[in-house]
């Protein structure tokens, strides 16, 4: 057996979903070449992913007119790769060990949310992968009864961290864990947002393959700062059967589009009841309305969930529900985040490099597209299209050059989630010391900075 030849064999056999060749793609692992018998590891990117035996058997087949050729032995893999995002500098300390973040969501309360969250956090968990669930539906958490936590109560955090809780060989961490039963959450957006900045910096989560989010449902100040805190792998939307379901789940849906984060495709909870003993369906609240909202959004529909006793009652007694049709639903969720992390592609519009120069007076941006624009921090700071600085309803806007500082700095430079950046300034002004642009607004300042001379530094 020549190891040429092995791999050139190997080559022939092509990933259905990447469209390329396992040896190119780095599936093969390992390779041992006996007298007898060839060894080799197939390790796929993602647990409960779909096609291993099926690579598996292609990779035999593809070794049948390989000379001399034994016995064959694959070993069955995987490993999950890092959002290359989670790599930026200013990543919470207590998510440097963290591969995907993936934020469960909806439109509204009631679709089932929470529980969406736990069947697929555990199909995650029972697969091996090392799963953690951060349940920032602080008005009404309910991770904790599902994985029965109930009347956990965290104790003292050391040095300000928190540890998370473990069950169903998942790590959990809850508002429930920080409030009693019987005291109502009666939080202002801003406090509620302090917390999950909180939870997102100050948990040990340790190595985790994949943290999902339970978000509360809308899109509200919670939301939007998880989305500017950290990079999301994506975001599944959860909604119902009603054909009413695609409107309620649009908010969702153009929260995370606006803000760059991918959807990774819509799940439709309580779709149709069987009473036991019968193979009757019965549509209870309709049908219809997670399909009409994937393809009116072109989103990939990951599944159906049917009501079912067994589900509701270990939700409620916190128990394990092994259920086939959530495993493949999870798969799904797997492959579609893998293809997020390991085909990502970058906007031009997306900022390659980005400098503060001349003591903070300069801003150098190299965009994917090796395009450079270099903007004064003047320009940068009035052009602010914060609520301070443009009407939010009419526009206008409401600075004026003679209210900035000539020589005004940009003293910080923030990422925001996937989308933009946050700028600091040395401007002493009330409410006009920073503010949020995304990276088209910026590119925009940059081709006006080429075009207009007085934008030049």
């Amino acid at each position: 057996m020549d190891a040429t030849e092995i791999t050139d064999a190997l080559a022939t056999v092509t990933d259905s979903y990447f469209k390329k060749d396992i040896i190119s793609l780095g599936y093969v692992k390992g390779m041992t070449i006996g007298k007898d018998t060839l060894r080799f590891s197939l390790r796929l990117p993602a647990p409960l992913m779909p096609g291993h035996e099926v690579i598996a058997q292609k990779c035999r087949e593809a070794l049948k007119n390989v000379k001399d050729i034994g016995e064959i032995e694959i070993k069955k893999d995987w490993e999950v790769q890092r959002l290359p995002a989670l790599n930026a500098p200013n990543t919470p300390q207590a998510l440097k060990t963290v591969k995907n973040i993936i934020a469960i969501a909806s439109g509204k309360g009631g679709v089932g949310k929470s529980t969406v969250t736990v069947c697929i956090a555990e199909a995650f968990a029972k697969a091996g992968a090392k799963v953690g669930i951060l349940d920032i539906d602080v008005y009404g958490p309910s991770i904790p009864n599902m994985v029965g936590l109930g009347d956990h109560q965290l104790g003292g955090s050391q040095e300000g961290v928190l540890e998370p809780v473990e069950a169903h060989g998942m790590k959990i961490m809850s508002m429930g864990f920080l409030a009693t039963k019987d005291t109502p959450v009666v939080w202002r957006g801003p406090i509620a947002s302090q917390l999950v900045q909180q939870f997102l910096g100050a948990v040990d989560w340790g190595d985790l393959d994949y943290l999902f989010v339970d978000m509360p449902p809308g899109t509200g100040d919670i939301q939007l700062t998880l989305s500017q805190s950290v990079p999301l792998t994506g975001a599944v939307i959860v909604t119902t059967p009603q054909e009413i379901a695609h409107t309620i789940a649009e908010k969702g849906l153009r929260m995370f589009q606006q803000v760059k984060i991918p959807i990774l495709g819509i799940v439709e909870n309580m779709a149709g009841f069987t009473p036991p003993g019968s193979d009757e369906v019965f549509h209870i609240f309709g049908e219809g309305g997670g399909t009409s909202a994937a393809e009116e959004f072109d989103l990939p529909l990951l599944g159906k969930i049917s009501l079912k006793q067994e589900l509701r009652e270990a939700m409620d007694n916190g128990t394990f529900v092994d259920d086939d049709n959530i495993k493949s639903i999870a798969s799904l969720i797997a492959v579609e985040a893998m293809m997020i992390v390991t085909n990502e592609e970058l906007s031009p519009f997306s900022p390659q490099e980005m400098n503060l120069a001349n003591d903070g007076k300069t801003l150098i941006i190299k965009w994917q597209d090796n395009v450079e624009h270099v903007i004064s921090a003047f320009n940068v700071r009035f052009k602010c299209p914060c609520a301070h600085c443009v009407d939010e309803i009419t526009g206008v806007q409401l600075i004026k050059e003679e209210d900035i500082p000539p020589n005004v700095k940009i003293l910080e430079s923030v990422p925001v989630g996937r989308y933009g950046v946050k700028f600091s300034f040395d401007d002493p002004s009330p409410g006009a010391n920073a503010g949020i642009f995304t990276f088209t607004f910026l590119r925009q300042l940059g081709e006006e900075a080429v075009e207009n001379a007085s934008f030049d530094v």
